[in-house]
């Protein structure tokens, strides 16, 4: 779909159940000497064919993208990358502080889960390797990868197009959004996702609460016309855009005030904490739903807001008053 000049966007699939090809990203390409495209989405399920038919049907061919600018290092948005490498000669670009992670997969998987430490089985309360296999079976195994270029805030992609990448970190240390100002276009990564997550997307050992919160503070100042965030619809028209925005600002803003009120006068253990604050949130997004809770508490502790009270079992978690 053109969403703009000369700016073309898939949509990807819902990760709401675990199946091959669930959770692939969106995917969005510039036209300008070349195409630059931006994650690449998955190959399980179907699911890079399906990209590479609906790319045909607007008159362009993946053999055209020249780069990939990845928005960050996780397998749903970097999986069919060792295609676009091997097949198609595309380079691949991405932020410097998660290049290391798109470049070992241990690594990456570590920063995706197990990295959490003490808070790693309260998150995922099952064995590692039931993960493992869960991102096998929807994503696939991550290829072998090197990052040609590495990004840093302020970076331009030329392709006969100016395209800025813009740093978002707060998802991922290293996340980057890319701004293709002819266009007013902005694409978000996973900055936000109102389809998988609460809006704010903290749900992994790299998130960081407080880089989120200045990072949408940084994506309204652009003023885009167009967001395109990693899962759900993109949004058009800039009041629109700034609707979205601040229901993600306004939203991860009120984590703390309703961590607090469910924390009361009494200490709970954190799946108590993420079942008062987050009701009604399905099974298979109960884990990064917990991820969302306790990046949120890690930062209102070094905040002085709550501590965690000595006992046995995984650590409760009490008001600072």
């Amino acid at each position: 779909m053109e969403i703009a000049k000369r700016v073309f966007t898939y949509r990807g699939r819902s990760g709401e159940k675990i199946r091959p090809g669930a959770g692939s990203v969106n995917v969005t390409l510039v036209k300008g000497d070349a195409l630059l495209m931006f994650d690449t989405g998955v190959i399980r399920g179907g699911a890079f064919r399906e990209l590479e038919a609906r790319v045909s049907a607007d008159g362009l061919t993946l053999r055209e993208v020249a780069w990939v600018a990845h928005t960050h290092c996780h397998w749903d948005h970097i999986n069919a990358a060792g295609i676009m490498r091997n097949r198609f000669g595309a380079k691949l670009l991405a932020g410097a502080a998660d290049a290391p992670c798109i470049e070992d997969s241990e690594r990456n998987f570590r920063g995706f889960l197990s990295d959490f430490g003490e808070f790693t089985c309260e998150v995922f309360p099952y064995p590692l390797a039931l993960a493992r296999f869960f991102i096998w079976l929807a994503w696939g195994p991550q290829p072998a990868l090197t990052v040609d270029r590495p990004l840093v805030s302020g970076d331009v992609i030329d392709v006969g197009r100016t395209v800025e990448a813009v740093a978002l970190p707060g998802h991922t240390t290293g996340h980057m959004g890319y701004f293709i100002r002819d266009a007013g276009v902005l694409v978000l990564g996973d900055l936000i996702d109102f389809e998988n997550s609460q809006g704010m997307d903290l749900n992994n050992p790299r998130s960081d609460f407080g880089a989120a919160l200045r990072s949408l503070e940084c994506a309204l100042a652009l003023e885009p016309e167009v967001i395109i965030p990693g899962h759900g619809a993109p949004t058009v028209g800039r009041a629109e855009v700034r609707k979205v925005l601040n229901r993600a600002l306004d939203g991860g803003r009120d984590y703390p005030s309703r961590i607090r009120a469910a924390l009361g006068a009494h200490p709970l253990r954190l799946k108590q904490i993420a079942r008062q604050v987050f009701p009604d949130v399905s099974f298979s997004m109960e884990a990064m739903t917990r991820m969302l809770v306790v990046i949120v508490l890690l930062h209102m502790e070094r905040e002085g807001q709550v501590r965690r009270c000595p006992g046995s079992g995984s650590p409760l978690w009490m008001r600072e008053d």
